[in-house]
């Protein structure tokens, strides 16, 4: 104790570095992110730096034509346009203590928070972009400049009752529909996924066709609970589909969820369909606030995503 006083921060309870602890809990933070979020590894995140704003470039379709012998060909221009996203939000997942005691002393006790930091975080980041997904298929096709149809409306199919979502061959039809349009698009939907809640994964497990060996191979294990695929696109259950309004999301009005949108059953996407760009790629931080006294053990993202339409 210098000058025969009590420390003033709980520094003294071991000898681990505040370095080796944010190593430690940032890195358990990390790994729980990378393993939580589904939409982390569906989609391409691009670096936003020096700016807030990501801009992507986009082409339109080229217009062919015949050449005929002594006639000079019509002079053709392709156009180009963009779409962007801006990141205004940074997205913070807190916890205070007057003293670090088992956080510092406790290997545990940071692997268990930093699990619940970078679980929490995953689901925000999924939930983000899962509802940008789902007002894009709202979308309609961008009118100007004229892109030579090439980019499409998005895709929205409604069930003519209530329940009908609970009939396995009702909502595969749906789903299957969407898919067999976006082919018809010319989209290699191979690199697609279809989103359900577990409920509707539960659904799309009792229709026959997809599990039955008579009509698909191997897709699905009615007793382990599997369904793999609908027309080639893997199924993925997840929870972070809104299934109500959300009118002030955290992450801003661009993301708030109108009551018709949190009807979304499914949502059928391919990764090109998500414009999604990070100013801060997540970090951690274990801090002392000495005018507070307090400890903060911090973690946080700043990103950003819209539909590429």
């Amino acid at each position: 104790m210098p000058n025969g006083l009590p420390p003033s921060d709980s520094t003294h309870l071991s000898d681990l570095q505040r370095s080796e602890m944010i190593e430690h809990y940032g890195g358990v933070v990390d790994g729980q992110f990378a393993k939580d979020s589904i939409m982390r590894r569906f989609v391409n995140v691009q670096p936003v730096r020096g700016t807030d704003t990501l801009i992507d470039r986009r082409v339109g379709r080229p217009k062919l034509q015949r050449l005929t012998d002594g006639v000079r060909p019509d002079a053709q221009k392709t156009n180009f346009g963009r779409v962007a996203v801006t990141v205004t939000e940074t997205i913070l997942a807190r916890d205070s203590r007057s003293q670090l005691n088992e956080f510092q002393t406790d290997f545990g006790a940071r692997a268990i928070l930093g699990r619940e930091h970078g679980k929490e975080l995953g689901k925000f980041f999924d939930e983000c972009l899962l509802i940008q997904a789902i007002k894009g298929a709202y979308q309609a096709a961008p009118a100007l400049p004229d892109y030579n149809g090439a980019f499409g409306a998005g895709q929205v199919r409604a069930l003519a009752a209530a329940n009908n979502d609970l009939d396995p061959d009702l909502l595969y039809a749906q789903i299957a529909s969407i898919i067999t349009a976006q082919q018809e698009a010319d989209i290699d939907t191979d690199s697609s996924a279809v989103f359900v809640r577990p409920t509707h994964y539960d659904v799309l497990l009792n229709n026959d066709k997809l599990i039955d060996r008579d009509f698909s191979s191997e897709n699905g294990d009615f007793a382990n609970g599997k369904v793999k695929t609908i027309k080639g696109v893997p199924i993925v259950m997840t929870t972070r589909i809104p299934t109500a309004a959300i009118p002030n999301h955290l992450q801003g009005s661009a993301y708030n969820v109108s009551a018709q949108e949190a009807l979304t059953v499914a949502i059928v996407t391919h990764p090109s369909s998500l414009l999604v760009g990070e100013t801060i790629p997540l970090e951690s931080d274990v801090w002392f606030d000495k005018k507070e006294r307090v400890w903060f053990i911090d973690s946080f993202i700043s990103f950003g995503a819209a539909p590429r339409r």
